[in-house]
């Protein structure tokens, strides 16, 4: 009959329905045997009528309503149900037909009706929980098992001709409701599925985001500790060119791994460089590039503005940290004669340029991933969508640039 998938669950809400339609058919039944027999147009044999609906009403609401049958029975759960139903709005109408006194007293067009009405609600059941070959094979099995009964019957005076007129229109419009609500039920179906594909799009690109934020505090954290500690302990180049000194430097460079580790917890506590805060963007970048050319022992020239449009706090600590970076490195590495730091603003854009003439290098042989300082440039770059270029050639000195398109 109803062909249900054997993995397909129950449609929500599909059995309280049925158990809310059998308590209205039953209270249909009783007040159509109540009504006659006050009219004295039954025999008291219809008492055992009306006993039999209630009892298989509450046989079967009870059926609808076990959740250990359910799981006993599995996919054909619902199917025994609708069965039961058909059996038993039939042989509850069969029965009556038989307890009219009088023959002139009965219409067999009111049972057609009768009949018709309590079949009709389960093509909705059928329709909703499986699909349209559910609602054909229900609405021949109804009308089949309906014709059988009547047939074996003892109402000789049952008007067989009107059953019969009202059998093709009956499936007509079984099956033209079933097809409705089939189509529409697909549709829903389908819809339910998009919907959970992207509920699960959706905890899948949260949780990317929320692995994707920690990556990017972690890195964060890199890139300050990186930059906080290896610029706080530079000391160590000094060492290595004035060793005649290290006596003299050693109570220094333990003040100075104090102040390391004071500025290293610092950079985890704070996300805004300390200079930012006392001097501003243009100053601070003063400062740095000053510092750094006196200790490389190199000629600074600088071309900053007198002032600059309100930066947002990231940017500027991030413009900040990357000419720090750049800095510290031709101190560390470039061995340069002389350094260019240039900051410019237009309309749209903020340029920061910083140059040297030292030893270069060769970027396709840099390995980003080893060489933090670098790749920490990279990445603190991306983050607030800047383009970093590095050009530099061995003995040809070395350029980084930084573009950042201004909202």
């Amino acid at each position: 009959m109803a062909r249900t998938n054997k993995n397909k669950p129950l449609e929500p809400g599909l059995l309280a329905t049925f158990r809310l339609f059998l308590f209205v058919q039953l209270a249909l039944t009783v007040a159509y045997v109540l009504i006659h027999m006050h009219l004295g147009q039954l025999t008291n044999d219809a008492y055992c009528v009306l006993a039999l609906a209630v009892v298989g009403t509450l046989l079967l609401v009870g059926y609808l309503s076990s959740a250990r049958l359910q799981a006993t029975f599995g996919h054909h759960y619902f199917v025994l149900a609708l069965v039961f139903s058909i059996f038993l709005s039939t042989l509850v109408q069969g029965e009556l037909i038989q307890s009219f006194i009088d023959p002139q007293n009965y219409s067999s067009e009111e049972s057609v009706w009768l009949i018709f009405l309590s079949l009709f609600f389960p093509v909705i059941l059928v329709a909703w929980q499986s699909t349209f070959g559910g609602v054909v094979g229900y609405s021949f099995l109804a009308v089949g098992l309906e014709a059988v009964m009547l047939h074996f019957s003892n109402s000789e005076w049952f008007d067989q001709v009107a059953y019969q007129q009202s059998i093709f229109l009956r499936l007509i419009v079984f099956l033209a409701t079933g097809a409705i609500i089939s189509l529409i039920m697909k549709r829903q179906r389908r819809q339910r599925q998009e919907l959970l594909a992207a509920n699960q799009q959706l905890r899948h690109y949260a949780a990317t985001l929320e692995q994707l934020a920690v990556t990017q505090e972690r890195n964060r954290m890199a890139r300050e500790l990186h930059d906080t500690l290896a610029h706080t302990l530079s000391v160590r180049s000094l060492w290595q060119s004035a060793p005649e000194r290290s006596y003299a430097m050693l109570e220094d460079s333990l003040q100075t791994a104090r102040s390391g580790l004071t500025e290293s917890r610092h950079a985890i506590q704070a996300l805004r460089a300390g200079p930012l805060d006392d001097l501003g963007l243009i100053l601070a970048l003063r400062s740095l590039a000053e510092n750094a050319a006196g200790r490389a022992g190199a000629a600074l020239t600088l071309e900053l503005p007198a002032s600059l449009e309100k930066l947002s706090p990231d940017v500027e600590q991030s413009l900040f940290r990357v000419a720090q970076e750049a800095l510290e490195n031709i101190v560390r590495h470039a061995e340069a004669k002389s350094i260019t730091v240039r900051l410019e603003q237009a309309a749209k854009s903020l340029v920061l340029s910083i140059s040297d003439d030292g030893q270069g290098f060769d970027p396709a042989k840099v390995d980003m991933h080893s060489h933090l300082g670098l790749k920490g440039l990279r990445e603190r770059v991306e983050l607030f969508g800047g383009n970093l270029q590095i050009n530099s050639q061995p003995g040809k000195g070395t350029t980084i640039r930084l573009e950042l398109e201004l909202q």
